[in-house]
């Protein structure tokens, strides 16, 4: 039977979607065993440097998310809800794949927001400081009691030199992170001597296109004196449900969520 004009125009209308959808998002639907039921009415408003979190929602330690000890009795572990769920799938995926570490978180946000000592954003809930995951002298997983700085060629420095930068580990935690379609990354903050060696085991691994350039896009070396040898630093974007009152500044990045701010 030959097709009538009608669904000669549904089935190009679908093909067009499909590849639009595909270009858009490498997607990673990943999600947790049993993905918690929280809250959606978090809110982040203002810049990460200058902002507060209402209805913030905690980070649970789990069988795959720990506190970093250093960091636990401060207790800033609250996100919103688009953050510390983006945490949770990229840590459950990371164990998932390559089991037998947790992911070490170091602060996110207070419970409403506002300064945190020793940080010169983290205020809106949308930043959150994540360990690398690391290996000992015996190629075991290594969880820290903080933060340890590791060299472009993944030797741990000073009193860490023992450890080595987990490769594997790392770079799927990043590959989940930047293929999220519910949370969008803006920043992973990182030495770029790390982020080499990061997408190096991206190809070695046979990553897609689509998920190394948006690495490319996201890995950066800040500038000033912190270079980011010893931990991540997350940020995503303002989720839609907190704008206008949440504030995104460029570079606004090809999947921001929305219209993009003037």
């Amino acid at each position: 039977m030959r097709p009538t004009s009608t669904s000669l125009a549904l089935l190009l209308a679908g093909s067009l979607l499909t590849a639009s959808v595909a270009f858009a998002t490498p997607s990673d639907g990943t999600r947790g065993p049993g993905a918690r039921r929280l809250s959606h009415r978090s809110r982040s408003t203002g810049f990460p440097w200058d902002g507060r979190l209402r209805r913030g929602v905690l980070l649970h330690e789990s069988a795959h998310v720990r506190y970093t000890t250093e960091y636990r009795a401060a207790g800033n572990f609250w996100g919103t809800w688009e953050l510390v769920q983006l945490l949770e799938r990229a840590a459950y995926r990371v164990s998932r794949r390559l089991p037998g570490a947790k992911l070490s978180v170091g602060e996110l946000s207070r419970e409403r927001g506002g300064r945190i000592p020793g940080h010169a954003s983290h205020r809106s809930g949308r930043d959150a400081d994540l360990a690398f995951y690391m290996l000992d002298g015996r190629g075991r997983p290594f969880a820290p009691f903080a933060f340890a700085a590791f060299r472009g060629n993944g030797q741990g420095r000073g009193v860490n030199s023992g450890l080595r930068f987990d490769d594997a580990r790392n770079w799927e935690l990043v590959a989940k992170l930047v293929a999220d379609g519910d949370a969008r990354v803006q920043y992973i903050f990182v030495s770029n001597a790390l982020k080499r060696r990061l997408l190096r085991e991206g190809r070695r691994r046979h990553a897609s296109a689509s998920v190394l350039r948006r690495a490319e896009a996201v890995l950066i070396q800040p500038s000033g004196h912190n270079r980011h040898e010893n931990h991540f630093h997350l940020r995503i974007y303002c989720p839609p449900a907190s704008r206008p009152a949440c504030r995104d500044r460029a570079p606004f990045h090809p999947w921001y969520p929305g219209r993009r701010p003037r």
